[in-house]
C-alpha cells in the first residue's frame, strides 16, 4: 500500500503579485494564476488520485478555487488550522509600505517568537496552530490508512493550502532536510508529495 499526503500551494493571488504580507485576507486567484494552473494541470505535474482519496482545502477562496481547478468538483473537507499566517493591520502591504512601521519592523526582527501584530498572531502562535492543524491531518490520514489495512488500497490525502503553512509543515516532518523552514517555500501552485512508512514520515518529492 503506498501512503502519500500531497501538500500543494495555491496559485497565483494579487497578493503575490504585490508581494504583499497577507494571510486572513480573502484573495480569489488572479488570472495569472488561474492561467498557470492550468497549464501545470494539462502538463501533468499534479497526482492522479483515486476515488476516495482524502482532500482538504483550508475554506479561504484562494484554496478553494485552486483545488477545483486541479482536482475539478469533488467532495472535500477544511482544516482551517493549516491557514497562513495573520498579519493584523499590516495585511495586504507590502515591504516597503512596512519597512519604517515600529511595530512590523520589531516583529521581523523577534527571534523570541512573541511579538505580537495588532490584529494578528504572534510567530509562537502560528507555529503552535500549524502544529495542531498537522496533527489533525496526520490522524485523518491515519484513518484512511487503516481503511484499507486490509484491501491494499493506496492511502492518499492533498491538501491545498498555503505557502508558510506547508514551509512550516515540511520544516516540522523532516527537520534535517533544510536549514530553515523557509528553504521549504513552494512557488504557487507547487509542493511536496509526502510519503510514509509505518505511519511516520519517510520521504518526500517536490511537486513543480
Amino acid at each position: 500500500m503506498v501512503s502519500k499526503i500531497y501538500l500543494i500551494r495555491h496559485g497565483i493571488t494579487e497578493g503575490n503579485q504585490k508581494k504583499w504580507f497577507y494571510g486572513a485576507a480573502d484573495l480569489p486567484l488572479a488570472d495569472e494564476g488561474i492561467a498557470a494552473l492550468e497549464k501545470a494541470a494539462s502538463g501533468g505535474i499534479y497526482p492522479q488520485i483515486p476515488e476516495d482519496a482524502d482532500c482538504y482545502t483550508t475554506g479561504l477562496l484562494r484554496t478553494e478555487q485552486t483545488f477545483e481547478l486541479i482536482f475539478g468538483e469533488r467532495n472535500h473537507g477544511v482544516i482551517r488550522n493549516l491557514r497562513e499566517m495573520e498579519f493584523g493591520d499590516h495585511e495586504c502591504k507590502s515591504y516597503e509600505e512596512l519597512k519604517d512601521n515600529e511595530e512590523f519592523s520589531a516583529w521581523c526582527w523577534d527571534e523570541t517568537g512573541e511579538a505580537v501584530l495588532t490584529g494578528g498572531e504572534t510567530k509562537n502562535a502560528f507555529a503552535a496552530r500549524i502544529s495542531a492543524g498537522l496533527r489533525e491531518l496526520v490522524g485523518y490520514h491515519r484513518l484512511k490508512e487503516l481503511s484499507h489495512r486490509h484491501d491494499g488500497k493506496d492511502a492518499i490525502t492533498v491538501v491545498i493550502c498555503h505557502g508558510g503553512v506547508i514551509s512550516a509543515v515540511m520544516q516540522e516532518l523532516f527537520p534535517a532536510a533544510k536549514g530553515s523552514m523557509w528553504d521549504w517555500m513552494p512557488e504557487p501552485g507547487f509542493g511536496y508529495a509526502v510519503e510514509f512508512k509505518d505511519g511516520e514520515p519517510a520521504s518526500f518529492e517536490e511537486i513543480k
